[in-house]
């Protein structure tokens, strides 16, 4: 298989179904009959796209049967999800989005599998399995929003823009840490880049505890997370500047300046949190660090890395 025809199966025909259908739902959101809202759409986003592109990087993206089946498995369960969010009937939502459930529960069970078997042996894998271990939480806060429940006295859009954290800054943003120190330049620098990719890694759990004990401590988790981010963007910006060849560096570029720009955005946010007086509102952040963390820093990001890992299997 020659180096361009490996390229083009990176993207493999259910990938390309699911970002097709995600965009047509973008499109239609626009229609005043489609009640599919910005934070809908990030999470749509991520079931459509985010989850199946990550699971293929963290698996090798191998053209296998078991592939194939997962392939069939993720749209099935994005399908029910979606369906969710045109119900009515809460009851039902909830049993449709539990599809999705299911399978963030498989994810994470994959993902103890994984750090049984290598523990901190491999930080690439740790990383790996935390982001498999951060879709069940957001699964469960998924169900519970199209359930209409309020989880720890959280109500919307807390519950839904929770889900979409844990598929971002928790599952995408994993992934990227671990391919990240994979392959970074030089042995000594790698050290400073593991303490804060482990910020990256470790920060949406801490965040999310740090909301039942105050503002005080949501104010260092979020400002600990906007640290490790931008550490992980001058990772990927300089690893992409180490592949002089590759056709996905470019992409890296653009997911670093993305989260790079929505870390500053979130940290002016936190600081607001704290004396209560919030500089910028849940709406303006849905839209600016929003689209800049879910399209720019994780669409680019898991396309940009596709390509790299599909590029490194054609030469080897």
């Amino acid at each position: 298989m020659t180096q361009k025809s490996r390229i083009r199966g990176a993207f493999r025909p259910p990938i390309l179904l699911g970002t097709a259908i995600w965009v047509v739902l973008a499109i239609g959101s626009f229609s005043p009959k489609i009640h599919l809202g910005i934070i809908e759409m990030f999470v749509l986003l991520g079931l459509w796209m985010v989850v199946p592109l990550g699971a293929d990087l963290i698996k090798g993206g191998a053209n296998s049967r078991s592939s194939g089946v997962l392939d069939w498995v993720l749209l099935t369960a994005a399908s029910l999800a979606t369906v969710s969010f045109f119900l009515a009937n809460r009851t039902a939502a909830a049993w449709f989005a539990g599809s999705w459930l299911g399978v963030c529960a498989a994810f994470a069970g994959d993902g103890l599998r994984r750090f049984a078997a290598r523990g901190m042996k491999s930080f690439t894998q740790f990383c790996f399995a935390a982001g498999e271990g951060y879709l069940l939480v957001a699964g469960a806060w998924l169900v519970a929003s199209r359930a209409g429940f309020e989880l720890l006295a959280f109500r919307e859009p807390i519950v839904l823009l929770t889900a979409v954290h844990f598929h971002f800054a928790g599952f995408a943003s994993a992934v990227f840490a671990g391919l990240t120190y994979e392959r970074f330049p030089g042995s000594r620098r790698k050290t400073l880049l593991r303490v804060a990719l482990l910020a990256v890694v470790c920060g949406p759990g801490i965040l999310g505890l740090a909301f039942l004990l105050g503002p005080k401590v949501k104010l260092v988790a979020a400002l600990l997370i906007a640290v490790g981010q931008l550490g992980l963007a001058c990772g990927m910006v300089l690893v992409g500047i180490s592949l002089q060849n590759s056709s996905g560096r470019w992409l890296l570029f653009v997911a670093g300046a993305s989260v790079a720009a929505g870390m500053i955005l979130a940290a002016v946010w936190a600081m607001g949190e704290y004396p209560l007086e919030a500089f910028v509102n849940i709406r303006q952040m849905a839209e600016f660090h929003g689209v800049l963390n879910a399209v720019g820093f994780a669409v680019c990001g898991l396309m940009g890395w596709t390509l790299i890992e599909a590029e490194r299997a054609a030469l080897s």
